[in-house]
């Protein structure tokens, strides 16, 4: 599986591509021409000794367990680590009665600063209240933060989580994973606003460049048999926006350019799409079209996103990386990517995923994706997947492709439009 081969002739200049067969990557969707289709990793601060102060005392404490020994760092008064904790400072007195203290210099600079070494020790607790690594209790002025990776643990500041990353680095990325997994797989069930017709309000089937297209005037995608109404009707402009069709080229080049300018993000990907397949007279790019299709995807382009992910998933134009495929299709399939969903599946099955491709293909399958629903049935025939599997991706492949269906839409279908 690829990207569609050359162009066929159009209902205006191009035409709906046969699906393309199933297998590991699904096809770019292409539409008719006037219609066309990371956490950061700290490490311990060594302690910091200035002279005349390694020999003094420690003259504070904290809560201690026993056994547990964690490295020494400096204490600044005001810090994180120093609330709650009773400092009783004798070692500026001290120096000021021996004529050794001098307010200018790095110990007395701007305030009476006293560094000596500490010990933190870790406090086995599951409460949600305290430090996980010192026990230091939340209260009105000491507020605790939450691991940003697991959500499972809280901490004071950023010493006593760089003491405890050691002990606590395992449990954070099972259950980070834990959590992106469940971000991936509850999300993106519902079709974008871009796969529905904008006139008859339904959701398109797929392929959606062979039962659609897509307007260059408005960068809508019209339904045929919304089309197909609107020409019975005597209407041959755009069925959305009444704009007349482009009669050339370049009326279509300049089309795309206005709302290219006004950064329209389907204006954006769609001339990647020009770019990449060498039409409307343009010089075949496809290091331009990535390009286009990287800024389409961060004004909020979901086609452009699935695009990318085939770009470095094949290698075109970009350098092959699987991981950043695997990334491009995962953003695409929780916004309701139908696609990418069945992509992220293939990917899982050739790695012996087998669980985790069985969910991808019941969320593609019950959006209408037919590939999809034999995806799972080899995998019953194999003995990978069960009947209830098959069972549900058939009933939700049946569902959806009822809800597509309309009296125009059968008859554009009968009449080969």
């Amino acid at each position: 599986g690829a990207y569609l081969g050359d162009p066929a002739p159009p209902r205006s200049y191009g035409s709906p591509h046969a699906a393309a067969p199933r297998g590991y990557v699904p096809h770019l969707a292409r539409a008719k021409l006037v219609n066309f289709d990371r956490p950061k990793q700290v490490g311990i601060v060594a302690p910091v000794h200035a002279p005349g102060i390694a020999e003094e005392p420690a003259v504070w404490r904290v809560r201690r367990c026993p056994g547990r020994e964690l490295a020494q760092r400096s204490y600044r008064p005001g810090s994180n680590l120093g609330r709650g904790i009773d400092l009783r400072n004798q070692v500026v007195p001290q120096r000021r009665a021996a004529g050794t203290h001098s307010p200018g210099g790095s110990v007395g600079r701007d305030r009476e600063d006293v560094r000596t070494p500490m010990s933190c020790t870790l406090v086995a607790t599951d409460d949600e209240t305290v430090c996980a690594n010192c026990g230091l209790v939340s209260s009105d002025t000491v507020k605790l933060k939450s691991c940003t990776a697991c959500r499972l643990v809280k901490y004071c500041g950023v010493d006593c989580q760089r003491a405890h990353r050691k002990q606590h680095k395992k449990a954070c990325k099972q259950r980070a994973a834990e959590l992106k997994d469940e971000e991936l797989y509850s999300q993106g069930h519902e079709k974008p606003e871009g796969d529905f017709c904008p006139i008859c309000a339904l959701p398109i089937p797929l392929p959606m460049g062979e039962h659609s297209g897509f307007n260059a005037c408005c960068m809508k995608r019209i339904c045929d048999g919304c089309d197909l109404a609107a020409q019975k009707r005597g209407m041959f402009d755009c069925p959305f926006c009444r704009t007349p069709l482009p009669e050339n080229a370049g009326d279509m080049i300049s089309m795309i350019q206005a709302r290219v300018l006004k950064k329209d993000p389907e204006a954006i990907y769609y001339l990647g799409l020009k770019y990449f397949f060498g039409e409307l007279g343009l010089q075949r790019d496809i290091q331009r079209a990535v390009e286009l299709w990287a800024e389409a995807a961060e004004l909020g382009s979901i086609q452009a996103l699935y695009n990318l992910g085939l770009a470095y998933d094949l290698g075109d134009g970009v350098q092959q990386d699987m991981m950043k495929a695997f990334q491009f299709y995962r953003r695409a399939a929780m916004q309701g990517h139908a696609l990418s969903r069945n992509n992220l599946g293939c990917i899982e099955l050739k790695k012996e995923n087998y669980d985790r491709a069985v969910r991808h293909f019941l969320i593609s399958a019950k959006m209408g994706h037919e590939d999809s629903v034999e995806a799972i049935k080899d995998m019953l025939m194999e003995g990978l997947a069960t009947k209830e599997h098959y069972t549900q991706a058939l009933k939700g492949y049946q569902d959806a492709m009822e809800e597509m269906k309309s009296h125009d839409r059968d008859e554009a279908k009968r009449l080969g439009y």
